[in-house]
C-alpha cells in the first residue's frame, strides 16, 4: 500500500448535491478515449466512502502455471469478475482482471449479494478446478481511516468499451 499523497489527492464528490446516489457513482464518471490520460491524476475520483473494495487470488497460482494449470488459474481469476457481475446484474462496477485474481469495487447496498457471490466463487473453483482462492471485500471508509485512498476512472478506447482504471495505493 501506498500511503496518499497531496499530488494524488482529489477532492471528493458530494454525491447528494448533484443529484446522485452512491450506486451511480461509477456508471456516472466520464469516460476519456486518450490513452495519454489514463496518467491523468484529474481523471480519478475517489470512490464514495460507502463502497467496499475487493480482491481475489488464487492461492499457488505460480505453481499451477508451472504445472501447466495457466488455463485453470485464469479461469478461476476471471471467475470472480463474472460472479460479481451476476450477482449485480446490470449495474456497473469497476474491475481489473489480474490473471490470477481481480480487483473492484461495488456500492455499499451490494455488498452483502457480492460477499456471496465470492463465497460460490472460492468453493466452485477449490471444487471443479482444484484452485484454492482467497478473497476479501473491504469497506473504503477503513482504507481512508488507515491513510489510503482508491480512486477510479474510465478510459474508453472506443464508445461501446470502457475500462476501469484505479489509483491512490489503496488497493
Amino acid at each position: 500500500l501506498v500511503p496518499r499523497t497531496r499530488d494524488a489527492e482529489v477532492a471528493r464528490v458530494d454525491l447528494r448535491n448533484i443529484g446522485m446516489n452512491d450506486a451511480d457513482f461509477y456508471a456516472s464518471l466520464p469516460a476519456f478515449d486518450a490513452f495519454a490520460a489514463v496518467v491523468d491524476p484529474s481523471r480519478y475520483r475517489p470512490l464514495p466512502p460507502s463502497w467496499w473494495v475487493g480482491m481475489t487470488d488464487v492461492v499457488g497460482s505460480t505453481r499451477a502455471i508451472e504445472q501447466g494449470r495457466y488455463k485453470a488459474v485464469n479461469t478461476a481469476g476471471a471467475s470472480a469478475i463474472s460472479a460479481v457481475a451476476n450477482a449485480l446484474g446490470h449495474r456497473r462496477f469497476p474491475f481489473v482482471f489480474g490473471g490470477d485474481g481481480a480487483s473492484f469495487a461495488v456500492c455499499g447496498e451490494d455488498a452483502p449479494r457480492v460477499r456471496e457471490a465470492l463465497a460460490a466463487t472460492i468453493t466452485w473453483s477449490r471444487d471443479e478446478l482444484d484452485l484454492p482462492m482467497r478473497a476479501a471485500l473491504v469497506p473504503v471508509s477503513a482504507v481512508d481511516a488507515a491513510g489510503y485512498a482508491v480512486s477510479a476512472a474510465r478510459y474508453a478506447p472506443s464508445p461501446h468499451v470502457s475500462y476501469a482504471m484505479f489509483s491512490g495505493g489503496g488497493l
